[in-house]
């Protein structure tokens, strides 16, 4: 079993005062039959932590994918109207 990452502080720094390079974007699904959304980013060293961070502050969903934010391909090249939401 991998060891548990080292604590962290309130403001999500290592116990040295580092914060953890590596962005994971989180989607989750409210219920079985919810689609998954995005819900946030954590930054997580490994993707061990990055579940436990995930999991702390978004709780009670019925599923949560992580994955790491370099492995998704942002387009943009659609732009929005005024008003209409990312």
């Amino acid at each position: 079993m991998p060891a548990r990452p080292t604590a962290r502080t309130t403001d999500g720094r290592d116990a040295d005062g580092t914060i953890p390079a590596k962005e994971w974007v989180v989607f989750t699904r409210e219920t079985p039959t919810d689609p998954a959304v995005h819900t946030g980013t954590v930054r997580a060293d490994d993707e061990i932590d990055a579940r436990e961070r995930a999991a702390s502050l978004f709780p009670g969903v019925a599923a949560r994918w992580l994955c790491p934010a370099d492995a998704i391909d942002r387009d943009s090249s659609t732009p929005l109207e005024a008003g209409e939401p990312a």
